[in-house]
């Protein structure tokens, strides 16, 4: 083979392969453009989509530029009233402030108010008090003309007493005070300031009686032909079943015998068995009534004690003796004053008398029974004879006796009585 040939084959071989490869790239390119148009197919129509939303988003933004102007419209409709409100609030917070500073003064108006009213109150209170003091002032006042008038209306229609007892004692060893050293002596004395008006009797008492056969012995040896009253009964601060004195008709007979017993003194017998709880002697009180009728003697019943009908008890047991029985009220009493306890038993007795005490001055708590005004103890010993006392009975024996000699407080009384 020729060169020429040669170079004609591979010349014809080179145009083969230069063909096959064209043909491939061109194959490849077709392919690729081909596929650059479906990715710019692809890229349009995303495209396409993305315009689309544009379009869409360029609506919708049209649509909220519409929404937010009415929404500032809004907001700016909103500050407006919202500022409008924050003057509102300005002005009620101004108003608040002014209403709390009005509440301050208020209160403390209130506060004074208050004040003024309880100083008010305070001066009601002591008007009240005032008023309630006058009222009783007057009430007392009242009673005391009521109890005057009753006093008056006594001096035009009673009498005067008829008999004076006088209490003497002999208080024994260990007292500068309350000696008897001549019961003759002192009887004499009161004789003497009685200007015999009265009946005159002393009521002896010896170391507060507590023994009779020394009582009796003295009463044997130092009163022989001095009219006495005998003490029957004291219960006395004694307890149950051992009053003071509790004499039966045996031991009163006995004095009768050798003394001028005119009278017998009962005292405090009820009012001791209340106080001591236990049941009245009725035997015992009816045996000693029966014996003093039967012996001509009078008898002094003295009680102090109001409560439990009291006196409405002696009443019963001195049926049948109303003729010989006195009863007496006593001012030692703390239940009544003495006029009203005057006025109770001369409601009761047809015979009654009183026994004026200056106990009445210790019962009260205002002193002892010699710091009583003289004054006083006249005023108690005028009410009763004034009011148609009968007997007059007078004690403690060393407010009116200085150890036998009359005080200026017994010539005071008998001045008054006689």
């Amino acid at each position: 083979m020729t060169k020429d040939r040669i170079g004609a084959v591979i010349a014809v071989l080179l145009c083969f392969v230069f063909a096959f490869s064209l043909v491939g790239v061109v194959i490849n390119y077709s392919a690729a453009l081909n596929q650059k148009n479906n990715e710019i197919q692809d890229f349009m129509s995303t495209l396409e989509s993305k315009n689309q939303e544009i379009i869409n988003l360029t609506s919708t933004a049209a649509s909220y530029k519409d929404t937010m102007a009415l929404q500032n419209q809004t907001i700016a409709n909103l500050t407006r009233q919202v500022n409008s409100q924050s003057s509102i609030i300005e002005s009620l917070n101004s108003q608040v402030e002014t209403l709390q500073t009005q509440f301050v003064n208020s209160e403390n108006q209130i506060k004074n108010l208050n004040s003024q009213i309880a100083a008010m109150q305070s001066q009601l209170t002591n008007a009240a008090n005032q008023i309630s003091n006058l009222n009783s002032n007057v009430s007392a006042l009242q009673n005391e003309v009521d109890e005057l008038m009753k006093i008056i209306a006594a001096m035009n229609t009673s009498s005067q007493p008829t008999t004076l007892v006088f209490h003497v004692s002999e208080k024994g060893e260990g007292y500068t005070w309350g000696h008897l050293p001549n019961a003759s002596y002192t009887h004499s004395q009161l004789v003497n300031l009685n200007n015999g008006t009265y009946d005159i009797l002393l009521l002896p008492e010896f170391k507060g009686n507590l023994n009779w056969a020394e009582t009796y012995n003295w009463i044997s040896t130092n009163f022989t032909g001095i009219p006495i009253c005998l003490s029957v009964f004291e219960g006395g601060n004694e307890r149950f079943p051992n009053p003071n004195v509790m004499l039966n008709s045996t031991q009163i007979q006995q004095a009768i015998s050798s003394c001028g017993v005119q009278a017998i003194r009962i005292a405090e017998i009820v009012s001791w068995y209340i106080e001591a709880n236990q049941t009245f002697p009725v035997d015992y009180i009816r045996g000693i009534l029966s014996f003093a009728r039967e012996n001509g003697l009078r008898v002094l019943w003295s009680e102090w004690k109001v409560g439990a009908d009291v006196f409405l008890q002696v009443k019963n047991y001195t049926t049948g003796f109303e003729d010989i029985v006195t009863v007496a009220f006593q001012t030692n009493s703390g239940d009544l004053e003495p006029v009203d306890g005057f006025e109770l038993v001369s409601n009761l007795f047809t015979h009654w008398g009183g026994s004026i005490q200056s106990w009445y001055w210790k019962t009260r708590n205002l002193g002892n029974e010699t710091q009583m005004p003289v004054s006083l103890f006249v005023q108690h010993t005028l009410e009763a004879t004034n009011m148609g006392a009968e007997v007059l009975q007078f004690e403690p024996y060393w407010y009116l006796f200085n150890n036998g000699e009359p005080t200026e407080y017994l010539k005071i009384l008998m001045t008054t009585l006689t």
